[in-house]
């Protein structure tokens, strides 16, 4: 009996301690699913960029750098940023190298593509394309297709510093300005001229383009880091949770908002507005956002304003500062928050506010643009109030959508959400698809099942326990369906990604439930799957040690103990040097693809540039010609029947030219 009632009183403390354990997950859970106001800046640069470092930007890419990517994330951590993408001039490379990775800075993937005019696109998986302007195309060709790109990534397209490359010489907008499907205007570039950036970005929303704002330092060199360093100015986004994809999700809404990075206080000065127009009292729009109204609704704006004293607070209308200060609020001393209300009806024609503070305050730049008295402290992104969805006007539109059937049917998704990256495999007259869904700053997978009679099944969450699964690949043969993806569940500081797979045994109409087939401290990223003729996946993907570059590993699921390595072998390895940041040698093998023959013969190929004189950089002394792309090209190696070993990787590209994201097929 003791013995019973000692069991009995276990199994309560047991399930009261699993009790306390699911609630505090849930509350864990709810915190994260909580819109947040993130601190991060959207533009800074480092050694990767043909410019970045301040010997290198003065004497030419062969001199040495002192701006590594470890320099930048540091700088950003004292800074107090929540999140930080390195936006090198046209490159992808340092996401390759071993020193991006922080625990406590979010990093999210970025780069400034283009030539004139730049954008900073933040959130795309790989470059994307830029200077494409085939012969007889006009000027908003060029930037058109890299906004068509960003998207086809969900990643977000930012123009930056528009007063360069998108303005003629009297500071009219030019063709480039004409592209449409810009989520983002920098409107405060501390390396450029605000003044020009806002009367840039006013015109655009004046001519229907409907944008949110950022804020950029644009550092080169860590010699000015306080006056103009990581942070200054901050952008913040409410994103909808704290992940790369959550920051992506507030970007692309517009839900942004700029201030100074205060080098003395604190505590920092920022605006927020926000509007209500159904009466209930719960300010439901927020810069960023467009309303859609009746003409002559009544509406209030609410404009909120910590830490303001010594600040005069300046609401625009449309058109903006062409008509002067709308509104103007002067903060109280000694009041940390303020807010006032400001009504307001809707016209027939489109409005837009907006708010600026102004004030004296330390010049955060040396560029002479800077008032020291009338300084900018902080900045919202406008809200747009309208009748009906508003569409962009350029002075180059696009041409028109020929508006023929392409036959395509709807498979996954739905309007209002992103879908992409899909897989396909076919096996029996059966077709399984693959692909991410977006929303809300969370990826899930969706799979789909076409019958031999034609029709598609519902969409199924493959894994509904995360929110972070991304980049799945699938394959079949018989009855057997595998899908393999890559996940980040939870915190993303740092990237930690593994590799899962899951499993079904009868033509996908149900699954087991999903394995962990790899996870490191490190990041393990972009699977690739085969099924070999009896039936054994084989798995591949990139995969990168703390003190090591990208290597592709292998593994036969059930046969080999543990992954292989089919890309060391052969590389030349250097850590950076103590006088050039850029020193370093670290070769990668990224973006595998895999491929299994009927006659047992299994193939992966992957992207290389271990060939390239400076592997990760864009030209260094005698090397490279200045922003030019890495020699990327295909390495491959087989595994024949019976054998015991892979094959000695081979290349299989062509050195004019960079070779890229390899596809194979038997």
């Amino acid at each position: 009996m003791p013995t019973r009632r000692l069991m009995r009183r276990f199994m309560r403390r047991l399930m009261r301690q699993i009790a306390l354990a699911v609630s505090g997950l849930s509350l864990t859970l709810a915190a994260q699913a909580a819109p947040t106001w993130l601190h991060g800046d959207t533009h800074v640069h480092d050694d990767h960029s043909s410019d970045g470092s301040l010997l290198r930007q003065t004497l030419g890419q062969g001199a040495p750098g002192n701006l590594s990517v470890a320099d930048q994330i540091d700088a950003a951590t004292l800074a107090g940023l929540d999140f930080l993408p390195l936006t090198d001039h046209r490159t992808y490379d340092q996401h390759y190298d071993p020193l991006w990775r922080s625990n406590r800075v979010l990093l999210v993937p970025g780069e400034e593509a283009n030539g004139s005019p730049h954008a900073t696109v933040l959130g795309a998986v790989d470059t994307i394309v830029q200077g494409a302007m085939p012969p007889g195309r006009s000027d908003p060709y060029l930037v058109q297709l890299s906004i068509w790109d960003a998207h086809a990534q969900d990643a977000d397209w930012n123009t930056a510093h528009p007063d360069d490359g998108e303005t003629n010489d009297d500071g009219t907008p030019n063709g480039r300005a004409s592209a449409v499907g810009i989520d983002n205007i920098e409107t405060w570039n501390i390396a450029s001229d605000p003044e020009a950036e806002i009367a840039y970005a006013e015109d655009r929303w004046n001519h229907g383009f409907r944008t949110g704002i950022t804020g950029a330092s644009d550092d080169h060199f860590k010699e000015v880091w306080a006056i103009a360093g990581p942070g200054m100015p901050n952008t913040d986004v409410l994103a909808p949770n704290q992940t790369v994809l959550g920051v992506i999700a507030a970007l692309r809404a517009g839900h942004t908002r700029l201030h100074a990075q205060e080098p003395v206080l604190p505590v920092a000065l920022t605006a927020t507005l926000e509007a209500d127009f159904d009466g209930d009292g719960r300010y439901e729009a927020l810069g960023g956002d467009e309303v859609i109204v009746p003409a002559g609704m009544p509406g209030h704006l609410r404009i909120t304003v910590d830490n303001g004293a010594g600040s005069v607070v300046q609401l625009y209308k449309s058109p903006g500062h062409s008509a002067g200060v709308w509104k103007r609020f002067v903060p109280r001393p000694l009041a940390r928050e303020e807010q006032w209300l400001v009504d307001v009806t809707a016209q027939a024609e489109p409005v837009w506010y907006r708010v600026e503070v102004r004030g004296p305050g330390m010049p955060e730049s040396l560029n002479p643009s800077q008032k020291l008295l009338g300084e900018l402290r902080a900045q919202t992104a406008p809200i747009f109030i309208s009748t009906a969805p508003v569409e962009a006007q350029p002075e180059f539109p696009p041409p028109a959508d020929g508006g023929g059937d392409d036959g395509a049917t709807a498979v996954i998704g739905s309007r209002g959400e992103w879908n992409g990256f899909p897989d396909l495999a076919e096996s029996g007259g059966l077709a399984h698809l693959v692909a991410e869904t977006h929303h809300d700053g969370r990826s899930q997978l969706r799979y789909a099942r076409r019958d031999a009679d034609g029709r598609w099944s519902a969409p199924v969450d493959l894994v509904p326990q995360s929110t972070q699964a991304r980049f799945p690949r699938i394959a079949a043969r018989g009855a057997d369906v595998w899908v393999v993806w890559q996940d980040e569940r939870g915190w993303q500081r740092p990237h930690r990604s593994t590799i899962w797979l899951r499993h079904s045994a009868d033509g996908g109409l149900h699954w087991q439930l999903a394995q962990c087939l790899r996870a490191t401290d490190s990041r393990a990223e972009h699977p690739a799957i085969a099924l070999a003729a009896d039936g054994t996946p084989l798995v591949a993907w990139q995969e990168i040690p703390a003190d090591g570059p990208f290597d592709v590993m292998a593994q036969r699921v059930g046969v080999d103990a543990a992954p292989l390595n089919l890309s060391n072998a052969g590389k030349t390895i250097r850590v950076a040097g103590p006088l050039d940041t850029r020193s370093s040698r670290m070769p990668a093998s990224v973006w595998p693809a895999v491929a299994a023959a009927d006659d047992g013969t299994l193939v992966v190929v992957w992207q290389d540039d271990r060939d390239d004189p400076d592997p990760l950089w864009t030209g260094s002394l005698g090397n490279g010609d200045g922003t030019n792309p890495d020699d990327w090209q295909l390495m491959s190696t087989t595994l024949a029947p019976g054998a015991g070993r892979w094959s000695t990787p081979v290349d299989i590209g062509a050195h004019d030219r960079a070779d890229r994201h390899p596809a194979l097929a038997t």
